[in-house]
Formats: structure tokens, sequence, C-alpha cells
């Protein structure tokens, strides 16, 4: 019996006991099941998909380093200066970005504090701490928290407008197929859905996703200051629950590739849907994130200098053309309006202005 086929056989027997499983507990055990799971996996599960740390060996983390520099400034060049990354993943980003720091007044200062529910990644040299929930990470006076991809991974229920309402689709079995199976809506999806999806048309499908109001919770009580950056694709949540995408966003990726079928062979995909960025503006808002910066990652790395790696590239006495392409390739891949560039970038602050955040547009929450 194959891993996932276990998996499965342990997720049928609880559905057949228990009745169906609501599609955030399919998706939690079929992500970060302990033995099972996709990011629980021994063939390096992080090379299934592109994100904007594994295009380039070292430039997103150099943008992003560019970026802690306005927030550092932002409040007040606190000494220590502590990073907390949300999804920490393989540890490749804070790998990037402490390399970058040694170009920064903070690299002395910088505590990287890493957070991540998979089981421990690889490599976790450049962190300074890990914990496997931010509920563990200690308080400090001020923090900063970033994210590349963390939300769109957090488990989310499903629901469908029908002519009289909303059902919730929970999974169940077939013999030895997962299949989709209705419900009445609990008041958590009806009180989502009044909020965010009133544009869904009948016969639409959302996702709901689960726990965003515990992270900012938790956020708001690290430091009386503190500045979170999000960046994730998706958008506001008259795009997400828009009538173009009635058929909700949830896909599965395998090896580069993505697909519809989110039931078979779990933990063998990462599982995954757009953001709702209006979800996370309004959780902090309820934490006290007073202030918001938001826009695309194209205009966010613009404003960071992205246009310039080229240049000084190409002063590089050991660049060939060959390289300059792989060069040029992955900044393409970065702000292109097809690619990583669409990608929304959130910057929220609780008690400082942003003021000095480059790259996004202001707003009040």
């Amino acid at each position: 019996m194959t891993a996932a086929n276990a998996l499965a056989q342990r997720l049928r027997t609880r559905a057949n006991a228990h009745g169906p499983l609501p599609f955030n507990d399919f998706m939690e055990q079929a992500l970060y099941d302990p033995s099972d799971g996709f990011y629980s996996r021994d063939d390096a599960p992080y090379t299934d998909y592109f994100t904007s740390v594994s295009v380039h060996p070292a430039l997103f983390g150099q943008l992003l380093a560019e970026h802690l520099d306005d927030v550092w400034r932002t409040l007040g060049q606190p000494d220590p200066f502590r990073v907390v990354e949300l999804g920490a993943a393989d540890g490749g980003l804070a790998r990037q970005i402490r390399a970058a720091a040694n170009e920064f007044p903070w690299r002395n200062s910088l505590d990287f504090v890493g957070v991540e529910h998979a089981p421990a990644p690889r490599t976790v040299d450049a962190l300074d701490a890990l914990y496997a929930s931010i509920s563990e990470v200690p308080s400090s006076s001020t923090t900063v928290i970033v994210s590349n991809e963390f939300f769109d991974a957090l488990p989310v229920r499903l629901a469908r407008r029908n002519l009289a309402g909303w059902v919730e689709e929970c999974v169940a079995w077939d013999a030895d197929t997962a299949v989709f199976a209705d419900r009445p809506a609990p008041e958590e999806i009806l009180t989502y859905a009044h909020r965010y999806a009133l544009a869904t048309p009948a016969g639409g499908r959302i996702e709901v996703r689960q726990g965003v109001d515990t992270i900012y919770r938790h956020a708001a009580r690290l430091a009386s200051q503190v500045v979170m950056t999000s960046i994730d694709y998706g958008g506001g949540s008259a795009d997400v629950h828009s009538a173009r995408l009635a058929n909700g966003t949830l896909l599965a990726y395998r090896r580069h590739r993505a697909s519809e079928d989110v039931l078979s062979n779990p933990g063998h995909a990462d599982l995954t849907a757009h953001v709702n960025f209006t979800q996370l503006i309004d959780a902090g808002r309820s934490q006290g994130f007073d202030s918001f910066r938001m826009g695309q990652q194209a205009d966010f790395l613009a404003a960071l200098g992205v246009g310039d790696h080229l240049v000084r590239f190409q002063e590089r006495s050991d660049a060939t053309l060959e390289t300059y392409r792989a060069e040029r390739e992955a900044v393409f891949q970065l702000v292109s309006p097809t690619d990583l560039g669409r990608f929304q970038v959130l910057t929220q602050g609780k008690g400082v202005d942003l003021d000095l955040i480059r790259g996004l547009n202001a707003h009040t929450a």
C-alpha cells in the first residue's frame, strides 16, 4: 500500500465512522499529516512548484532585505531587530535575507525567527529559532512578520451557493473513491458568505480560509509595535469571490502542474486557494493593525530596485550572455503580470505609521 493510499484509507475510515469530513480537515491531513502529508514527504515537496524564492538563488531575499530596511527605520531602528517568518519551509528565504543583511546597518542585530507547521525543515541554519506555531513565539518590544505564500496553504472549508442559500461541500467516500457530499452550511460559512461573497452566483463555490483570526490575534500580542507583510496570490473579496471565479480557486499542484482534482491521492499534491486579502485586512483591523499598504509584487519590487539588478549584473567581470539571460528570466518571472508579478503584497502596521514603506499604496484600515 502506498503512502497516499494509507492516508486515504485513514481518512475514509474517519468519514465512514463519523460522517463526511469538512474539507479543511481533509486538507489539513493531506498537507500536514506527520507521516503521509504532502509537507512530510522525503522527496522534496518544496520543488513541486515555483515561488519567488526559488526562481533565483538570492534576488528575492535581497529585495525583501530592502523592504526590511524600510521597516527597521519605521520601527525606530530597533536592536535586536526581530523578524518572524510565517511558513519558513526549508529556510530558503531566511538564508537569502540573512546573506543580504550584510549590506545593511542592522546586520548584527537581526534576530530571524521561523514558524513552520510542517515537520522541521531540513536546513534551518539561517534561523535563530524555529517554532511550530506563531502562538509559541515569545513577545518582544518590536516585531516584524513576513510571509511568502503562507496564507494560501491554510486549510479552507468549501461552500456552494444554490437557489435556497449555501451548502457546505464535505468529503465522503463511494467505495474507494473520495467524492464531495453536501450538508447544510454552518453559521461560520453563512457569516463569511454574507460578508464577502454576495456577488457569487447560484452554483458558485467559495473557499472559507480557516485560522486567519487566530494568526492575527497572536501577531498582535507579539509587541506593541508590529509590522506585518504578507505576499501571496489572490486579491480583494470582490475579485476572489466574483462571478469570474465562480467555480472557486482551489487547485492541486504536483510537479509544476495544476489540477482541479483535489481529492485523489491525498498527500501527494499541494492544495491551495486564492487568498481573500479583504479578510486579512479585516482580521488585522480587529487586532489593532490600523493602517496598511497594498499593491502588486511587480510595483513593490520595482520600488525596491529590481530594475537595477540587471544593470549591476552586466558590470560583473564573470557575466556571460548565457548567465545574463538566466538573470533576465528570473527578473521577468518576479515582475511579470502573468507570473509572480501579479501577486499581492500587503503590509499592515500596529502602533506605527507606514510612511517609509516603498512600493505600496497607502490605506487606513
